[in-house]
């Protein structure tokens, strides 16, 4: 593979519809589509955004038809049924959303709603390659590519954008998920301006996903993870400083490269 040549860079925005037009409105959308949601409920509605989405599209350039024809002259159209294609940048982004070998997702919630980070991570020629792919409630997905020495700087400003992680480890509180809500990490936590689940899915990973929350606060980036299910859980919560957060997460990057040993 090429290096980059900016350490992220921006490949295309496309809009919910857009996306749902790409893959075909009778599959499941691979991510959220929140402004869809809100905007397009039922089947006829969404039909008609997609389609709206598709001739936006074909009218940017960036999808081609052979259905469009050129008013100027008389052509007969054609009997077969009409070919879409798409531009590379917007074909490439399409397949590789499907392909990675992992994905690292995180839901950041903040007083201005839900923003959501797609890490698309793929293991090529010894390093990795990261598709990004970012949205909120507007529903605008904007497409980024990025090395995977990167990744680590980019979720930590998208985690924290407080800024409030330290330089050092904070002690480790671990409390019973039955009392947690009444306890003196719960009432630290509650200071957070944001919280973000991170949720790592490993195509070769048969003991289950990785994850865990992590919360912002003016003073500190909090770890939050339970152990255990039910009454027996236990929520082990600690500060953690920036190079911690670097570390967890080229750790998690590297178990997710196929043929590595999964155990976390």
């Amino acid at each position: 593979t090429q290096p980059l040549e900016q350490p992220v860079t921006e490949i295309v925005t496309l809009t919910d519809e857009e996306l749902m037009a790409l893959d075909g409105i009778e599959h499941d959308p691979l991510t959220p589509t929140p402004w869809v949601s809100g905007n397009a409920e039922g089947e006829d509605a969404r039909a008609l955004v997609t389609a709206a989405a598709m001739r936006s599209m074909i009218s940017r350039g960036i999808v081609s038809s052979t259905a469009v024809l050129d008013p100027r002259r008389y052509e007969d159209g054609s009997q077969e049924q009409a070919r879409m294609v798409a531009v590379p940048a917007l074909q490439g982004t399409m397949v590789l959303r499907r392909t990675a070998d992992a994905v690292l997702i995180a839901e950041r919630q903040t007083e201005r709603g839900t923003a959501y980070g797609y890490f698309y991570l793929f293991h090529v020629d010894g390093g990795v390659r990261v598709l990004w792919e970012t949205f909120d409630a507007t529903g605008f997905h904007l497409f980024f590519l990025l090395e995977g020495e990167t990744l680590p700087e980019q979720l930590r400003a998208f985690v924290d954008p407080v800024d409030g992680a330290g330089e050092a480890d904070g002690e480790i509180d671990e409390v019973p998920a039955a009392s947690f809500a009444a306890s003196a990490p719960a009432t630290r936590l509650a200071e957070a301006r944001a919280v973000t689940t991170v949720l790592v899915l490993d195509r070769e990973d048969t003991a289950g996903p990785t994850a865990f929350t992590l919360f912002a606060t003016p003073d500190a980036l909090e770890l939050m993870e339970t152990d255990g299910e039910g009454e027996a859980a236990i929520q082990r919560v600690g500060a953690i400083s920036a190079a911690t957060l670097t570390s967890l997460v080229e750790e998690l990057i590297a178990g997710t490269r196929p043929g590595a040993d999964t155990t976390r």
